[in-house]
């Protein structure tokens, strides 16, 4: 009976382990998530909206303002689910920019991902924020 139970604990225990979704799955160029256009703001008023959308129940674990990639893990929800958020074109004086917001979960296949709404409307509350 001990021996079952401590083969099932080791099965449960490798699949927490694998159930993690590491930060690196998220990339702009597999075409998935959502995308949205800004236009009126400067890159820096963007890079400092996303970087609150990004904190919001998130931690960052990955912020590159020069290519315009933040990566947060989410700490308050879907434990293991992570999140990806790319502005293109990276830098200042751009007349558009495009958001390209992509989520994964843990047990989501490898060729899928989605957006992540929530992200956006964070993003777009701290982008019309006077401070």
């Amino acid at each position: 009976m001990q021996t079952i139970l401590t083969k099932t604990l080791a099965l449960l225990w490798c699949l927490l382990l694998t159930a993690c979704v590491s930060t690196d799955s998220l990339q702009l160029s597999n075409g998935k998530g959502s995308n949205y256009a800004v236009t009126g703001k400067s890159y820096e008023q963007i890079w400092k909206a996303a970087t609150v959308a990004m904190r919001t129940d998130m931690e960052i674990v990955e912020s590159h303002k020069p290519s315009g990639v933040i990566k947060s893990k989410v700490v308050n929800g879907t434990r293991g689910k992570v999140v990806g958020f790319f502005i293109q074109p990276a830098h200042e004086s751009a007349p558009r920019y495009t958001i390209n917001i992509v989520s994964r979960w843990p047990l989501q296949a490898p060729n899928e991902s989605d957006g992540e709404p929530s992200v956006w409307e964070d993003f777009a509350r701290a982008l019309r924020s006077p401070y």
